[in-house]
């Protein structure tokens, strides 16, 4: 299902709104049951539909945009089977084609995303984000902390409330933002030359030539971006920006994932015409954009942050005392609300040497198996005085593993079956057990495994840490469940030591 154009100087029908082959915009057509295509959205007979299915020559496409953007067609392009957006919209394959020479992916909506976990930060130096001491002053850092002038790269700055420093770690199995940016800005220029006809923008030779431009800031679950600015790169795998700026996100300070998208990305390829229709397709998705960062109207959990460069001795008699924190006059981000100070003067407490020290990038990128990731896990609650073990091993069976599995387990009751060869899906497998369509043998298209996972370091952590019994029968319930369906395995000896030796 296309939405349906005709180039009046070809006299062709195409599915895109500017013809591949004389480059001429095109006029939308509409389909109506009993008239066929018509040029207008209602007909006599009622309302047409703003799109109808229609056959495509892919290659012959393909082959006239790859001449039209002068640009050799990459080994693999990536794609959808089809549209889910209200007018079966697709995005310009030339656009396709330009990112996977780049080797970028692209969200729902038409832009490239680089996820991250967000870290406050409230103060920096030059050298710790890799940027020199002249191209700051250039983007406004003239002044420590102490009032002196910017000259070395070891002096104390304060961050600015949308300045951003992104991860470039090499300790991390992902590649860091500055390189995934780099791309990014080639294939946006590349766009604006081979496809609309217009000058470069970035016109970057490194990815150090990052800093000073402009980015999206969108949390998950949110349809709100706000204006950010690079300034740097750490070598921590994480989102560091001021906490003013992650309250602006409506996230919390610390720990929550979100995302950077280069502006003119979002301002040339994201369309609200690509997000999918059904319940909760516009989430995740900048229809807004925030210029300018007012304090006030920021997610008011940051108004509780203290911003005073020491503790009163009243703090430290009045913890003595388990007196509610409240009870106790510091200085926080509510006070300024309205101020100037609402901006900068924040203080800290404990200074740091650096700010790449330390872990740099979280052991759950770097563990490569869940079973490791949860005995990690386990290991540190025992560790940990304040934590007790078994409510930690209580709460990741029932608010994970099982809801894990017993969704798994409806999902696999379910599914559809699939084709290996032509893909073609069913709601059903065929009695003659092949594919209908190429004789094609036909598979599940959600596996045992993805069920049966989480059973077995659910059962051991129940064992081990003497979970209650109500939680050791519905483990034991579920695991007949599994077997009513799979049949029971065959008999091995593992033991605990497999998940928690």
């Amino acid at each position: 299902e296309f939405a349906i154009y005709k180039c009046e100087s070809c006299n062709r029908i195409t599915v895109l709104p500017k013809c591949e082959i004389c480059d001429k915009p095109t006029k939308r057509l509409y389909y109506c049951q009993k008239c066929g295509l018509i040029p207008f959205e209602q007909c006599k007979h009622g309302k047409a539909s703003p799109y109808t299915l229609k056959q495509i020559d892919i290659k012959t496409l393909i082959t006239n945009i790859t001449k039209r953007i002068d640009t050799p067609l990459p080994a693999l392009v990536k794609g959808v089977r089809g549209t889910s957006n209200k007018d079966h919209i697709p995005e310009h394959p030339a656009k396709g084609i330009l990112r996977a020479h780049h080797n970028i992916t692209v969200n729902k909506d038409g832009t490239v995303r680089y996820d991250m976990t967000q870290m406050g930060i409230t103060h920096f130096t030059p050298r710790e984000i890799r940027t020199p001491v002249e191209k700051l002053r250039e983007l406004g850092y003239l002044y420590d902390v102490d009032g002196r002038p910017l000259e070395r790269d070891d002096q104390l700055l304060e961050i600015f409330p949308q300045d951003v420093i992104l991860p470039a770690c090499d300790a991390s199995p992902d590649e860091g933002a500055d390189k995934v940016f780099f791309r990014v800005s080639k294939f946006i220029d590349d766009l604006l030359v081979k496809l609309y006809g217009l000058e470069p923008f970035y016109n970057l030779n490194s990815p150090s030539d990052l800093v000073g431009h402009l980015v999206l800031g969108l949390a998950p679950h949110t349809s709100a971006a706000i204006v950010g600015r690079i300034i740097g790169f750490s070598k921590t795998q994480g989102y560091l920006a001021h906490p003013l700026f992650h309250a602006a996100h409506r996230r919390d300070l610390d720990g929550d994932e979100s995302c950077l998208i280069l502006l003119l990305d979002a301002l040339l390829n994201f369309s609200r015409q690509y997000l999918p229709a059904h319940r909760g397709g516009i989430q995740d998705a900048p229809l807004v954009i925030t210029v300018t960062l007012i304090p006030s109207e920021v997610d008011d959990m940051v108004f509780d942050m203290d911003c005073c460069q020491r503790y009163p001795l009243e703090l430290y008699y009045a913890a003595q005392e388990y007196k509610m924190p409240w009870e106790v006059k510091v200085e926080t981000v509510k006070d300024r609300l309205g101020k100037e100070t609402q901006y900068y003067g924040y203080g800290f407490t404990h200074p740091v040497t650096d700010i790449n020290n330390g872990v740099r990038c979280s052991a759950y990128k770097t563990i490569p198996s869940m079973e490791e990731k949860l005995k990690g896990q386990m290991e540190i609650a025992e560790l940990i005085s304040a934590v007790d073990e078994h409510t930690v091993a209580e709460l990741v069976i029932e608010k994970h593993f099982i809801r894990d599995i017993k969704g798994n387990l409806r999902k696999f009751s379910m599914q559809q079956f699939r084709c290996v060869q032509c893909n073609e899906k069913f709601r059903r497998p065929p009695l003659k057990g092949i594919c209908p369509v190429c004789n094609g043998r036909i598979i599940f298209t959600i596996a045992e495994g993805s069920i049966v996972k989480y059973l077995e370091p659910s059962l051991s952590l129940a064992k081990k840490y003497n979970l209650s019994p109500y939680l050791k029968q519905s483990l034991e319930l579920l695991k007949r469940r599994v077997e009513d369906v799979f049949g029971k395995p065959k008999e091995t000896q593992l033991g605990l030591r497999r998940w928690f030796g």
